[in-house]
C-alpha cells in the first residue's frame, strides 16, 4: 500500500495532524519535497511539537522516517529538530533516513533569500529560509549534496567554487568556505552519533516496494511551483507528482487531499475568497491561524470550491479529509465559493494560475451548524461532496492526533 496525502490549499489545512493519526498503518512516512519552510504541528498525548524538516511518525508505533531526494536540507535545523524531538520521545532519531541525494541549504542561501526578498518591487512573501536559492543552486548545478559531505576534498574544491560566485554577486559578507564547511560535517557527525541513517531511494528500493509508505507532501497545491498561484508560490512541488523525482518506481494506491473548511495563505499572493471584516480576526484567534514557521498571522478566507477542484485535478485525488469545521461552530450563516468570475466568464475551475488574480467569487450562502453533530453541518458536507465529485471520508476536529472520526 503505497498512499499520499497532499494539501490542496494554500498550506495549513493540518496535514501533519492528518499524517500522524494514519502514521501507524505504516511501515514509512516519507516526506518528498521542501524544506524548513514547511511546519507541521502535531498534538499527542498533551504533547505538543512541530515538524518542519521531519516526517510525521508516530512515536507511540514503529514507523520509520525518511527524508527523501526532492528536499532541501538545512543541518543545523535538521540537528536541532531531531534533539528536540528526542527528548520528548527519547530513542526516536534512530526511526530517520536521510537520502545521500538531497540537496543542503547554506548559510549563503539563507542570506540571498533576504537580501533578493528586500531588493524586489513586489515581494513574495517568502520565509527567508534559503529555500529558493538552495533549489535555485541546484537546478543551476551548483548545489551541494548530502553525499558531497563524505569526501572532504570534493566538499573543499565545490564550496569554493560556490563561494566565488555567490561573493560576485552578493559582495564579500558571506561566512567563509573553511567556516561553512566546518559546521556542515559537525552537524553530520552529530546526526551519525544520534543514530541518524544515510542511504539512497536506490539501495531502498526493495524494501521500499515491499513496505507499506505513507507519502507527506509539504505547503498545499495552490504553492506548488508548476501549479500554484506562481509566482505567489514556494520552490518544489506540492503536488502527489512530487514523489516521482527519486520514488518513480513505485505504483500509488491512493492519494488524500486535505481541506479546511475555510481558506487560509501565509503572504502575498492571490487570495479570492479573503475575509474583510471582524469575522477573520475571529476565526484567526479561535483556529490559532498563526504560521507554524514564521509566526505570521494567516489570511482567512470562505471555503473556495474553484481552488478545490483544480487542486483535486492536479493531484489526481481520490478522496478527502476535512479539517477545523468545529472553528467554523456557532456562526449563523457561511459563504462558500462555488465558482470563479473571470473577465464576465463563469469558471467551476480556473485554467490558469492567472485567473486566481482575476477570479470574483460566486458565493452561495448557507446555514451554519451549532456543532459537528448538529444535522446543518452534514448537509454541509453532503453539498461539498456533490460540489467536488469525491467521497469525504474523514473529518478532523479538535488539535489533537487521535481527533478525527471516519463518515
Amino acid at each position: 500500500m503505497k498512499i499520499v496525502v497532499v494539501g490542496l490549499q494554500w498550506g495549513d489545512e493540518g496535514k501533519g495532524k492528518v499524517v500522524s493519526h494514519f502514521s501507524r498503518k505504516f511501515d514509512w512516512i516519507v516526506r518528498y519535497s521542501g524544506g524548513s519552510n514547511a511546519g507541521h504541528t502535531v498534538h499527542m498525548d498533551g504533547k505538543k511539537y512541530v515538524n518542519h524538516l521531519l516526517p510525521c511518525v508516530d512515536p507511540r508505533g514503529k514507523s520509520k522516517g525518511y527524508l527523501g531526494p526532492g528536499m532541501v536540507l538545512n543541518l543545523e535545523r535538521l540537528v536541532n529538530e531531531i534533539e528536540s524531538l528526542e527528548r520528548i520521545f527519547p530513542g526516536i532519531s534512530k526511526r530517520f533516513y536521510l537520502d545521500l541525494n538531497a540537496t543542503l541549504v547554506l548559510s549563503w542561501h539563507i542570506v540571498e533569500d533576504e537580501l533578493i526578498e528586500n531588493m524586489r518591487m513586489n515581494p513574495i512573501g517568502t520565509t527567508k529560509n534559503g529555500i529558493g536559492p538552495a533549489y535555485k543552486d541546484k537546478v543551476s548545478r551548483d548545489g551541494i549534496k548530502l553525499y558531497h559531505l563524505f569526501d572532504e576534498s570534493s566538499l573543499s574544491s565545490k564550496l569554493e567554487e560556490l563561494y566565488h560566485l555567490k561573493t560576485r554577486f552578493f559582495g564579500e559578507n558571506l561566512e567563509k568556505p573553511e567556516s561553512l564547511k566546518r559546521r556542515l560535517l559537525e552537524d553530520l557527525e552529530k546526526l551519525g552519533t544520534m543514530g541518524v541513517k544515510f542511504t539512497t531511494t536506490m539501495d531502498m528500493r526493495k524494501e521500499f516496494e515491499g513496505s507499506k509508505i505513507l507519502f507527506e507532501g509539504s505547503q498545499g497545491v495552490l504553492l506548488d511551483v508548476n501549479f500554484g498561484t506562481y509566482p505567489y508560490v514556494t520552490s518544489s512541488s506540492c503536488t502527489s507528482w512530487g514523489i516521482f523525482e527519486g520514488f518513480q518506481f513505485l505504483k500509488i494506491d491512493e492519494t488524500i487531499g486535505v481541506f479546511k473548511a475555510y481558506v487560509t495563505r501565509v503572504g502575498n499572493g492571490p487570495f479570492p475568497t479573503e475575509m474583510e471584516d471582524q469575522l477573520e480576526d475571529t476565526i484567526r484567534r479561535k483556529g490559532m491561524e498563526y504560521g507554524a514557521t514564521t509566526g505570521r498571522p494567516r489570511r482567512i478566507g470562505w471555503l473556495d470550491l474553484p481552488a478545490l477542484r483544480y487542486s483535486i485535478i492536479s493531484s489526481n485525488v481520490s478522496e478527502l479529509v476535512l479539517t477545523k469545521a468545529d472553528v467554523l461552530n456557532g456562526l449563523d450563516r457561511l459563504k462558500i465559493c462555488t465558482q470563479y468570475e473571470v473577465e464576465g466568464e463563469l469558471k467551476e475551475i480556473p485554467t490558469t494560475p492567472e485567473d486566481f488574480e482575476k477570479a470574483k467569487p460566486v458565493y452561495r450562502e448557507i446555514d451554519g451548524w451549532k456543532d459537528l453533530k448538529d444535522g446543518k453541518f452534514e448537509e454541509f458536507v453532503r453539498m461539498v461532496e456533490t460540489e467536488l465529485r469525491i467521497k469525504i471520508n474523514y473529518v478532523s476536529y479538535g488539535p489533537g492526533s487521535d481527533e478525527i472520526f471516519e463518515r
